[in-house]
């Protein structure tokens, strides 16, 4: 299912991948290439990779497997977040996952988004958990899921391949107290 998002913070405005255009995505990897590399993962870094990246987004979304979120501040793209690997049945979890542009962090944004999007997260997808998980010197995330009440549930040795080595991440969750079967 597609969603048609707009949620509005105090700041920003957070839609859908049905309300971005390919070129504010290509925009936004570009001027936030070398930023994005060093969190790790697989960095887009031509219009070929981004849009093999928006279009498994699409495919994903459409499995019911992924929601994806884009923190626009004048039109601009300034952060992506995605709740993925969405497992229904007797896990209704999923994974969350984010990142900022570089000019835009420490100001408080992915915070105001988060709020929302976890709320989204655990009504309008029922989810009972999300998992989060970052690298132990990226300290900026850890206060982030701090504040949204994500609990530390322990460290993962080599748990994901970074930049070619494998990096340790501090493992951590929310579980949602209103969950009921739908």
């Amino acid at each position: 299912m597609t969603y048609s998002l707009l949620l509005d913070t105090s700041r920003l405005t957070i839609v859908g991948i049905n309300e971005i255009h390919i070129s504010q995505l290509v925009t936004y990897f570009r001027q936030n290439q070398a930023h994005l590399q060093q969190g790790g993962g697989n960095v887009p870094t031509n219009n070929r990779e981004i849009r093999a990246v928006y279009d498994n987004w699409l495919h994903n979304i459409r499995q019911d497997t992924e929601v994806r979120f884009f923190l626009m501040l004048e039109q601009r793209i300034i952060g992506i977040v995605g709740i993925s690997n969405i497992v229904r049945g007797a896990f209704q979890a999923a994974y969350l996952g984010y990142n900022m542009a570089e000019d835009f962090q420490g100001k408080g944004y992915m915070t105001e988004a988060l709020h929302d999007i976890v709320e989204f997260a655990f009504s309008a997808l029922n989810l009972h958990r999300l998992m989060a998980n970052y690298r132990p010197e990226n300290t900026a995330s850890g206060r982030v899921l701090e504040k949204l009440g994500f609990v530390k549930e322990g460290l993962a040795k080599d748990y994901l391949m970074v930049a070619g080595q494998w990096a340790d991440h501090i493992l951590t969750s929310k579980t949602n107290p209103q969950w009921t079967a739908r």
